[in-house]
């Protein structure tokens, strides 16, 4: 099987570099599921109904977040509701599914959302519980789900915690991917139990930006010290995403690339 991994959508010109690119990269690479990260795509914080319809249009099987899960109140809601959305399952103050097995083309496929808990100031630590304990909790549901692959989104900041994710789940999943930082990172790769493992797989979101932020504000926050209100940049986009191919019959993967538009 092929899986397309897209990382954080930021704001409306995220969602439309989506829309452009996605289905060219389904049909070129012979896409068979795929999973995004929505949490920054109503306007570059959390997601709204509208932008959450718009991904799985465009063909999302799952939906993951991230720190901005508490942005959008009226999210709250589609927490509860969606079957397909998740939300990091160490976060113990909302409600929500932090797994989901989704079959597809009679494949099984579990995918568990983790946030954490290394430098995100934003969010309080009190209600994040150990990513690590929960990873090995999520991974037990999913193999009683009777899941074939394993993907785990982890949104964090440290690069450490991430690779050290990768290694603690190296004999467990299918893939470790990182979410949150928007920067792509070149260490892709293949561990020896058939893992595949990136510490993050960047944004899809407007070039000129930081980070999704609009560059002027960014560079004012800066230098001056002040919190200007936070304001997203509408410029054209860029996808960064992986691809990630498993053997159908050793469950394991094979192959782990960037692909970038």
């Amino acid at each position: 099987m092929k899986f397309l991994i897209i990382g954080d959508i930021v704001g409306a010109s995220g969602v439309n570099a989506l829309k452009r690119h996605i289905q060219n990269i389904v049909k070129n690479e012979g896409i068979d599921f795929i999973i995004i990260n929505g949490e920054n795509s109503t306007g570059g914080r959390g997601i709204k109904d509208k932008e959450l319809n718009e991904l799985y249009a465009v063909g999302a099987d799952v939906v993951t977040m991230g720190n901005h899960i508490y942005y959008r109140k009226e999210a709250r809601e589609l927490y509860k509701h969606e079957r397909r959305l998740l939300i990091p399952g160490n976060v113990t103050n909302l409600e929500g599914k932090g797994s989901v097995v989704i079959e597809k083309n009679g494949v099984r496929v579990g995918v568990m959302n983790l946030l954490g808990k290394v430098h995100l100031g934003e969010i309080n630590n009190e209600f994040v519980a150990d990513p690590f304990k929960t990873a090995r909790e999520l991974v037990e549901k999913l193999k009683e789900e009777k899941a074939d692959y394993i993907f785990l989104d982890f949104h964090a900041e440290a690069t450490a915690e991430k690779i050290a994710m990768g290694n603690y789940l190296k004999n467990d999943v299918t893939c470790v991917f990182g979410t949150h930082t928007h920067v792509q990172t070149a260490d892709e790769r293949i561990f020896d139990t058939g893992m595949a493992y990136i510490t993050d797989v960047g944004m899809t979101g407007p070039d000129d930006s930081v980070l999704g932020l609009r560059t002027d504000i960014a560079v004012a926050r800066f230098v001056t010290g002040e919190k200007i209100k936070y304001e997203c940049s509408t410029n054209n986009a860029t996808l960064h995403s992986i691809i990630v191919e498993t053997d159908d019959n050793t469950k394991k993967a094979i192959s782990i690339k960037r692909y970038n538009v």
